[in-house]
């Protein structure tokens, strides 16, 4: 069996493809064939050390925290009615490998039909952080809410999200994503390339800001040309508002078994759409990390087993 092993902490470079010993099922497990993970920040962070202070680790690691795939074999006290089952779940041991050893959990999760292993794997790590840090912000009808990072495989969720509670979202991105961003449901755009001050101090009635990039310098920009402002960032602990008037608070709150339920449910009901940028064969994990890391996404990127 293969993995995506991380050795070292001098980045995504230096990631290997290594064979690792077969895993066997233990009695509250179920064998699960991986078929994809998501491309996560998470793992580009660990890879460079940048999480060691609130995720310490002792290398070598297998990479990933969660993953879609299908029930092969269940352990003697787990549920066999798993078996042969699409499922989605999460391993704090890393997941990107071709076979995952998965507790049979309230998070583990089985997927209808109607909703593709690789919508799936967008659940996590993408949907859940959105729906989360909605939340979070109390956004309601009559509410602002600039996303910075709108593109990416959190912020098209967190628009789809905000669109249901009836608040007017403008999106910040890169002017190739601009018809993109809109198709997913966001009210403007704004581009951040081109006179951004100017196009903050246009929308006074900005009154919140959800930030997945976590660039202090972008958001000292927002927070010079807005005020009255609360902002919630899922990828930067901590920053100052250069106003009185304004908030700022980290986020990386967890969501309940039932949420995600719902999250799949809402799939299935083509009331929620994953966007997915593009699929690669985990052995391209290098060339996908860097893509996902240094372009501007349209959506969450995968790797296929």
């Amino acid at each position: 069996m293969q993995a995506i092993i991380q050795e070292s902490f001098n980045g995504i470079e230096d990631l290997k493809i290594k064979n690792i010993n077969e895993l066997r099922v233990g009695p509250l497990s179920a064998l699960i064939e991986t078929k994809y993970t998501p491309v996560l920040p998470y793992d580009w962070r660990t890879e460079t050390g940048e999480l060691r202070n609130i995720r310490p680790v002792n290398l070598p690691i297998t990479i990933g925290y969660s993953f879609s795939g299908v029930v092969k074999e269940t352990g003697i006290m787990a549920r066999n009615n798993l078996m042969g089952r699409k499922v989605i779940g999460v391993s704090q041991s890393g997941t990107s490998q071709q076979i995952n050893n998965i507790l049979i959990s309230p998070f583990l999760f089985t997927l209808p039909d109607d909703v593709s292993l690789a919508e799936g794997a967008t659940i996590i790590g993408g949907a859940d952080a959105a729906l989360s840090a909605v939340r979070k912000i109390h956004a309601e009808s009559g509410d602002t809410i600039l996303i910075t990072g709108a593109s990416g495989g959190v912020g098209t969720y967190m628009i789809q999200f905000l669109k249901m509670r009836n608040v007017h979202v403008i999106a910040l991105g890169h002017p190739q994503n601009k018809d993109f961003l809109l198709n997913v449901g966001a009210d403007e755009f704004i581009d951040y390339t081109s006179n951004l001050v100017n196009q903050l101090q246009a929308h006074p009635e900005i009154n919140r800001v959800l930030d997945t990039v976590g660039r202090p310098e972008l958001l000292s920009t927002i927070s010079q040309n807005l005020n009255n402002l609360q902002i919630i960032s899922l990828s930067l602990p901590n920053f100052s508002t250069t106003k009185s008037d304004q908030s700022f608070s980290f986020t990386q709150g967890p969501i309940m078994p039932g949420d995600y339920k719902k999250v799949i449910q809402q799939l299935s009901n083509n009331e929620l759409h994953a966007y997915i940028q593009e699929i690669f064969d985990f052995k391209d994990v290098i060339k996908a990390q860097n893509i996902s890391k240094n372009s501007h996404s349209s959506g969450r990127i995968l790797l296929q087993y």
